[in-house]
């Protein structure tokens, strides 16, 4: 038989949903997916359907780790935002008795000389008798020519939801996936019963190592050294960028998708300094760092897992956190480092920030603190738009447009000067943070970061 599914993107902050006015499910969060069974509430029979979705977003949330886009208890304090409501897309999926789960096939691989490709399947029989299926995965070239093939059968009794694992396919000579050359294959994943095909499913995937644990300190993508130069994504490739860091909760899965086909390297977020001390908050928490991993982990541009910005978390839950990401990426650790940024215990690495010239220090030094940071997760500076200022850079200056010009150009020089021995950086964010109120010259006027 059928079954009906309802995927919803995104909807903030507390969704409850019903249909024909009974109870179908619901989700906290917002910024992370979830999928609902429809099949026993849907309506077939051609007449009317009634969908109602309440989303709810209350004062005062505390178990949630985007309260106003991560402002906790910093009151009138936000970076980012908190959508509202149904902001993101909906979708009525319609498969038969036997499927594979929303991002239900994981792939990952060891490259050397050749690859050795590991793919993960996660099936639930949801009808109410014992299926015998098989299930075949197909990795085709950018030329959907067929590259190699495994197949399994299994027996699922009835609502068995299990895992099924295909390791050690060999690849010899893949192409690699590069911010230079970001070559994708996709694998198809079939499943079939009694020879007619059942249900199908298409992952991107890329073939690449990745490693910032270098003796030069050098971040390395297939081996060569890649120096990060991240920044908002509509600026990146126009003006010479090749790294995306999220700012600071998880995006649309659009940006994964863009990111892979562009060859973009991509610092994923999944919080900024948040933290309430209960139970719900642990476990919500938990559960949309599972659902964000499990969404974003096929895609070869994720370089970092960011837990948190600006990390207010305790040591022992940052921990026990990172912990659960290697268990649902096996390259995490050894290959994408979790991270926490300006603050932060328990996680690979708390990646520094470097607002010299802006929050006091001496900006003619980055270079210098660059190789002592290794990877610089912001740096950026304060300007007052279309206030323009003449002569040099001063360090105590007006915050002019062109002060923050030179300031900018004065690191970026500095960072090329050192790029042999350094991961990179992250440049925050050009068009971010109104920040109305900035007295300039007795005259308030309009302020950007």
């Amino acid at each position: 038989g059928k079954r009906f599914f309802l995927y919803f993107e995104g909807v903030g902050s507390y969704a409850a949903v019903y249909l024909n006015n009974k109870y179908a499910g619901s989700h906290a969060g917002g910024r992370t997916t979830f999928t609902l069974d429809i099949t026993r509430l849907i309506k077939t029979d051609g007449s009317q359907n009634q969908l109602e979705v309440r989303a709810n977003h209350p004062a005062n949330i505390k178990d949630l780790p985007w309260v106003c886009g991560g402002c906790s208890d910093e009151r009138g304090f936000s970076e980012g935002s908190q959508p509202l409501g149904i902001f993101r897309p909906v979708q009525l999926v319609v498969t038969n008795d036997v499927r594979i789960q929303p991002f239900g096939v994981h792939a990952w691989a060891d490259v050397q000389e050749k690859a050795t490709l590991h793919i993960n399947a996660t099936i639930k029989n949801y009808s109410t008798v014992t299926k015998n299926i098989n299930i075949t995965h197909q990795l085709l070239d950018a030329g959907r020519k067929l590259v190699a093939q495994v197949s399994q059968s299994k027996k699922l009794n009835a609502g068995d939801s299990i895992e099924l694992s295909a390791k050690d396919i060999t690849v010899s000579k893949p192409t690699l996936w590069s911010d230079k050359s970001p070559y994708l294959y996709s694998i198809e994943s079939i499943i079939t019963e009694n020879g007619k095909t059942i249900d199908r499913l298409t992952t991107a995937f890329g073939f690449r190592t990745i490693n910032f644990k270098t003796a030069s300190n050098q971040f390395t993508l297939n081996g060569k050294p890649v120096f990060i130069n991240g920044i908002a994504m509509k600026w990146i490739t126009s003006a010479g960028f090749n790294g995306f860091r999220d700012g600071h909760q998880p995006h649309n899965l659009l940006y994964g998708s863009i990111c892979n086909r562009q060859g973009i390297l991509w610092w994923t977020q999944l919080s900024a300094h948040v933290w309430y001390d209960t139970k719900e908050f642990r476990d919500n928490f938990k559960t949309l760092l599972r659902e964000w991993v499990i969404e974003r982990r096929n895609d070869p541009a994720v370089i970092l897992w960011g837990l948190q910005n600006e990390s207010k978390i305790p040591k022992a839950f940052a921990e026990e956190c990172t912990a659960l990401i290697r268990s649902l990426d096996p390259t995490a650790s050894s290959q994408r480092l979790v991270t926490t940024c300006n603050g932060g215990e328990g996680t690979d690495w708390d990646v520094p920030q470097n607002w010299t010239g802006t929050y006091g220090g001496n900006p003619a030094e980055y270079g210098k603190d660059l190789k002592r940071q290794v990877l610089i997760g912001e740096y950026g500076a304060w300007r007052t738009l279309d206030l323009h200022t003449e002569g040099g850079f001063r360090q105590n200056g007006v915050l002019s447009e062109d002060r923050m010009r030179q300031l900018m150009e004065q690191k970026i020089r500095l960072a090329e000067s050192v790029k042999d021995s350094v991961a990179g950086q992250f440049f925050w964010l050009l068009t971010s943070h109104d920040n109305p109120g900035r007295v300039q010259g007795g005259v308030i006027m309009r302020s950007k970061q």
